[in-house]
Formats: C-alpha cells, sequence, structure tokens
C-alpha cells in the first residue's frame, strides 16, 4: 500500500490515505491487527464509511510509527493517556491523527504533536459567531478552515481538546491545503519549538 508522505518539517513526517485507494483484500488484514477493544469500537461504528476510516487511521499510525522507529506493524501497540490522547507505549515516537471526509492524515515526530483535517464545506452562521467570538478574524473559507484545524491541532497538541482560543504563543506550525476526491481541504500540524531538532 502506498501513502503519500511529505516532510512537514524538522522531525515531523506526515503521511496521507484515502479509503478508496485500499484495495478489498487489505482491510481484514488490517482489522485483524487492532487490538480488541479498537476492533470492539470499530465494529459498533454504523456507517460503513466510518468503519473503514477507523480501520485506516489505524494502519497509517502503524505505518508511520514504524517508518520513524523501525518497529514491526503487527507488534505496535496504542494505549490512550489522560484525558484521551492516543500514544504507542514503548516506542520512542509520537503521533497523531485526524480524518475528514475519505482522508485520514498522521502526523509522527520523535516528540509531542498535534494535527488536525478538515474538508472545506459550507460554514454555518453559528459556527461562524463562535468562532468570531473567539478571536477569528479572517474573511474566506481558506482562512476559516487554516484557522480552525489550528485550533484542532492546538488541542490536540496540549490533550485538552478543542478549546476555541488563541493557542499558545510561539508555537511551531506547519499548514497547508490539500486536494481529495470531494475537493479542497485544510490540515494545521504543531508543535513547541523546544522539543524539535534545531530550525535550519
Amino acid at each position: 500500500m502506498e501513502w503519500r508522505h511529505w516532510q512537514a518539517g524538522p522531525g515531523v513526517g506526515a503521511w496521507l490515505g484515502s479509503v478508496d485507494d485500499v484495495p478489498g483484500h487489505i482491510w481484514p488484514e488490517w482489522f485483524a491487527r487492532m487490538d480488541r477493544q479498537r476492533q470492539v469500537r470499530c465494529r459498533r461504528l454504523r456507517r460503513d464509511r466510518d468503519k473503514a476510516l477507523c480501520i485506516l487511521a489505524d494502519a497509517l499510525a502503524r505505518h508511520a510509527l514504524c517508518a520513524l522507529t523501525g518497529a514491526d506493524p503487527a507488534a505496535v501497540a496504542f494505549a490512550r493517556a489522560p484525558g484521551g490522547k492516543p500514544y504507542a507505549p514503548g516506542l520512542k515516537a509520537e503521533f497523531s491523527l485526524s480524518h475528514s471526509g475519505s482522508l485520514v492524515l498522521c502526523a509522527g515526530a520523535p516528540f509531542p504533536l498535534g494535527a488536525d483535517l478538515q474538508r472545506h464545506k459550507p460554514v454555518s452562521g453559528a459556527l461562524l459567531r463562535r468562532a468570531r467570538q473567539a478571536g477569528y478574524d479572517g474573511q474566506s473559507e481558506a482562512d476559516f478552515f487554516r484557522w480552525w484545524t489550528g485550533q484542532e491541532a492546538a488541542g490536540k497538541l496540549s490533550g485538552q481538546g478543542l478549546r476555541l482560543e488563541p493557542p499558545p504563543e510561539g508555537l511551531w506550525w506547519s499548514q497547508g491545503r490539500l486536494d481529495g476526491p470531494e475537493g479542497a481541504y485544510s490540515y494545521s500540524i504543531c508543535a513547541r519549538p523546544e522539543t524539535m531538532p534545531p530550525l535550519s
């Protein structure tokens, strides 16, 4: 299985996968690699698309962690820290997952980071008002999703989740736009500069 991969920053890798690109015979293999708890959560999802995204996220995280550490994909285990942030016990690498539409994004590094991916879609007036109250001052759809993914990514980095408030000052950011089968996507990846290799 080929993943889209790019170097998002010093020590930071990004991997992107689409449920539409996965051959049918691979799904059972990937599902079998998931731990029992994750399999149960996946089975409880009602929509087949959501189940596929769940399996793809697990497989993509395993691939990213193995690329970073050289571990065997079948040996990778997952756990959740207090607050729900996922991690891989015993591996000297961290990751952050996000999915939207048909795509899954995984960012990985040997230090904490947060990542978010959002497919562009109409923004409701109520959500825009909440964003304005939290400091958003952009004008375009691209501005909004750049801001929103930044909020989500910063919440994942902190482990506190989405808070709709200005992110801490001084974070390192990689933000951009992707084209997917349903149209445009925005992504944000962030980390604390003091935990990263020196910026060149």
